[in-house]
């Protein structure tokens, strides 16, 4: 693989792990059911999942799309900078996903 499939499999590992444990749980919902477990919040848990995994999907879509099309936070190297975290000296950071490099922005 390359460096940018790389990227993009980062990108869609929260979404795969939610997807797989939705899978899951839609598995032991069943077992966990009995007269008296009708209607509750286990049995929805699976479409829970689900649709936090449709909603990480869509985010991940979106950041490489925009990566794609060189809009957005992008380090020189061409890849996505992660979330703002306030660094030392008050100043706020962001790591490239790419490359490693940590960017700074003064407050």
């Amino acid at each position: 693989m390359q460096r940018w499939d790389w990227s993009a499999a980062r990108a869609y590992l929260p979404t795969a792990l939610t997807l797989a444990t939705a899978f899951l749980a839609s598995l032991r919902v069943p077992a966990l059911q009995g007269p008296m477990r009708a209607g509750a919040p286990v049995d929805w848990a699976p479409c829970l999942l689900f649709a936090l995994a449709c909603l990480l999907g869509i985010g991940a879509t979106r950041r490489l799309w925009r990566r794609r099309q060189a809009v957005g936070l992008l380090c020189p190297c061409g890849g996505l900078l992660g979330a703002e975290r306030m660094g030392r000296r008050g100043s706020r950071t962001s790591v490239c996903r790419a490359c490693g490099r940590e960017w700074r922005r003064g407050s």
